[in-house]
């Protein structure tokens, strides 16, 4: 990578932490055409906000971590992006499935070693063997979630040149991993055409107090304000959006955006976030997509068809207890992973200004 600094991001409160760095000459001409990316500005960062108007509004002296007085950057977006080395942008279908074939060789690996030797022969403690598969899940969902990352890179066709190999690949891996990979795919590509905005942002759209108390009753939203300082409550909090989050947002768009009416083909008429209105990443008649993709959507459908499929014939030659340990368990610790890295983007986007 080249030496040039690109400043941390800066939370803008009444004491603004920052560090800044001088931009350095470009090291790269640019990169691929076709590389899927969002369109670089030629505007100053400068203008994205004004240290004036920030202090009329009550924000104070903006101060850096070294106590200098802020000033906002004066390059642009596409300085930063030329600071990337060119070799950055190149994309390798064979490197990407050579990455692909690492993780599954890991969770094959991981899976044979526990199953030959994590035994009552080998282990008679108990408590010690439970111990041991505990960890297993562990292991497993962090490849498990380093492989559902590779299908995230094959949704923005940076996983290789080719479009069929990054969908195909794409398909597989999320599929095995219960994800509707052609549905995350389209909402998660609006979901980066519009990130932060409060009316299209497909993923991360802050509830106000009215909506959050509307959504799950006054009297719910009441006590969640008493006790959310409570480490229990916390605790819970935490618990069930890490493992529950991400399927929520699949099942009901619970943190998506709720302007359905807006969509032009009129698919989102009366229709709201939620379990039994039809706005989820499954229905091709979802105000989340167009007519177009309803192709798309019921391929991403049958993807979880045949993994649901497979995991009920495993259960019922293996049990149930066997394909917990397995699968169900490292599939929830994938949900984790997925959720922190999900929740520290919205804090980083909900905390730029």
């Amino acid at each position: 990578m080249a030496s040039t600094a690109i400043p941390q991001r800066t939370v803008l409160r009444r004491t603004v932490t920052s560090t800044t760095a001088d931009s350095s000459p470009s090291t790269a001409a640019g990169s691929p055409n076709d590389t899927p990316r969002q369109s670089p500005s030629s505007t100053s960062l400068s203008s994205m906000s004004s240290l004036d108007d920030l202090k009329e509004q009550g924000y104070g002296k903006l101060l850096d971590t070294y106590g200098n007085e802020f000033q906002l950057p004066d390059y642009t977006v596409n300085d930063i992006r030329n600071a990337i080395p060119k070799h950055c942008f190149e994309r390798s279908g064979l490197r990407g499935l050579g990455y692909v074939a690492r993780d599954i060789a890991s969770l094959a690996t991981t899976f044979f070693l526990f199953n030959k030797f994590v035994t009552p022969e080998n282990i008679p403690s108990t408590p010690v063997r439970a111990l041991l598969w505990a960890a297993y899940t562990v292991i497993q969902g962090l490849f498990g979630t380093g492989l559902w990352v590779l299908a995230h890179e094959c949704g923005h066709q940076s996983f290789s040149p080719s479009k069929i190999l990054n969908d195909t690949t794409g398909w597989i891996c999320h599929s095995a991993l219960l994800v509707p990979y052609f549905s995350w795919k389209i909402s998660h590509g609006k979901h980066h055409k519009a990130t932060g905005n409060m009316e299209r942002d497909m993923v991360f759209v802050p509830k106000t107090r009215e909506d959050y108390a509307n959504r799950i009753g006054k009297m719910v939203h009441e006590i969640h304000e008493l006790t959310e300082e409570i480490p229990i409550a916390t605790f819970l909090h935490s618990v069930g959006q890490q493992l529950f989050g991400w399927p929520m947002y699949l099942f009901g768009n619970v943190t998506g955006h709720n302007n359905h009416e807006r969509q032009l083909e009129g698919r989102g008429k009366g229709k709201v976030n939620g379990f039994t209105t039809g706005v989820n990443h499954f229905n091709p008649a979802s105000p989340l997509y167009e007519a177009k993709d309803a192709k798309l959507i019921l391929l991403s459908d049958l993807g979880l068809a045949i993994t649901i499929s497979v995991l009920t014939y495993l259960c019922k030659t293996y049990g149930s207890t066997n394909m917990l340990v397995w699968y169900f368990l490292p599939y929830l610790w994938v949900n984790h992973w997925l959720g922190m890295s999900l929740t520290y983007n919205l804090e980083t986007c909900s905390n730029l200004f």
